[in-house]
């Protein structure tokens, strides 16, 4: 089978956790026997014109920020160039992610704004994901565009032939906001190459300081939404039992660096380590340092692929209520599920593994176990290729 895969970037390495998900469909349908094809995009300001690197073409695009909820409807000379180059592969299936049409949605930006954190939302513990206008003009301000979200559930009910989420949880979202024909598909990884070695490790916490101490691992596009406030408060109650704790921040230093002076935290820096992006392997030595992995996101997170790579290296994971974590993290076997909002509870599920290292080392056993029976890059793309089929 020829298939087509669209997404905003496809970067060699690193990029967003999408075009991660991207890549690892890419290699995995390669490996099954499949003709692969990526299309992807770069801003026209870097590189003027579209850029080929073997099975990949990505086409220069370029708009203005403030309009970006008018832009990605269509912009017409983007448009035109993706024509053309679909034109030259003629796939047998187009798979967008973020005509025989399938679309994964990552995110709630088909019919929010921005991240879903409404205040009901919070307060129903991610139950209630319904928006309203209103809620989008106050997301949105002045950039908000009233017929979108209109349009978008127009253009997928005229040419996607089935919507892919990767959590029920966001699926549950898009149902209630009129999105059209979705299946459920969890995200993957290659499950075997989730390996570090002791050496590796080593000589990452030399680096970083981390020898001889507690480590609490966090990370991603780091925001208020990703739950960085409560961390912090959890951090305060948790150094009075376990002096020696160290948090492991992986995320843009600046954007932490604010976070902490939000939180009124600077003082905490002593205990904290921020070295920024990592790669690939660095993530894995990461990992590989951590006590327990934390995902305290307080928005629908619809899936989270710190969940998985943390249980493929053997690491319990404390994670949030909201979005997709539960369906990923089992309470009481993977690590523990909580509102982070109950910063009491949030701060003791994290002490009990930081104090029991039989119970962290069991609970990281089952979440390796539980990636290769159910999160595995062959089970995502055996689960693709039936439903292209159907």
């Amino acid at each position: 089978m020829k298939i087509l895969f669209l997404n905003d970037d496809y970067p060699e390495e690193g990029g967003s956790s999408v075009a991660g998900v991207v890549r690892t469909l890419d290699h995995g349908l390669t490996e099954a026997g499949h003709e692969v094809y990526v299309i992807a995009t770069h801003r026209k300001e870097k590189h003027p014109s579209i850029i080929r690197r073997g099975h990949i073409v990505s086409i220069p695009a370029s708009y203005r920020q403030s309009l970006r909820h008018y832009h990605c409807l269509r912009i017409p000379a983007v448009s035109k160039m993706l024509d053309g180059e679909i034109a030259k592969i003629r796939p047998d299936v187009i798979h967008a992610h973020n005509d025989k049409v399938f679309i994964t949605l990552h995110d709630v930006m088909s019919f929010n704004f921005g991240r879903l954190a409404t205040d009901r939302f919070l307060k129903t513990e991610g139950q209630d994901v319904r928006t309203s206008w209103i809620d989008h003009l106050k997301q949105a301000q002045l950039q908000w565009n009233p017929l979108r979200n209109v349009i978008i559930r127009n253009i997928m009910n005229a040419n996607v032939k089935e919507v892919f989420a990767v959590s029920a949880a966001l699926k549950r979202a898009l149902d209630a906001h009129g999105i059209p024909r979705v299946s459920v598909v969890p995200n993957g990884i290659d499950a075997a190459s989730w390996v570090v070695s002791p050496e590796t490790v080593d000589a990452f916490k030399t680096k970083h300081d981390l020898h001889g101490k507690k480590v609490i691992l966090f990370g991603g596009r780091l925001s208020r939404d990703k739950g960085s406030t409560p961390l912090l408060q959890a951090l305060q109650a948790i150094r009075g039992s376990v002096p020696n704790v160290a948090l492991l921040v992986i995320g843009n230093n600046d954007r932490w660096e604010g976070l902490l002076r939000e939180a009124g935290a600077e003082n905490f820096r002593d205990c904290i380590r921020c070295p920024g992006w990592m790669t690939m392997e660095e993530m894995k030595a990461a990992y590989g340092s951590a006590d327990v992995v934390t995902t305290p996101s307080l928005c629908l997170d619809t899936f989270n692929l710190m969940n998985i790579e943390a249980m493929a290296l053997g690491k319990p994971v404390v994670g949030t209520v909201f979005g997709g974590t539960p369906e990923i993290v089992v309470n009481g076997v993977t690590g523990f599920i909580c509102n982070p909002l109950k910063t009491e509870e949030y701060a003791n599920h994290l002490l009990t593994l930081l104090k029991n290292d039989t119970l962290a080392e069991k609970m990281g056993r089952a979440g390796r176990e539980r990636v290769e029976k159910l999160f595995t890059m062959e089970r995502q793309a055996q689960k693709y290729l039936n439903l292209y089929g159907r």
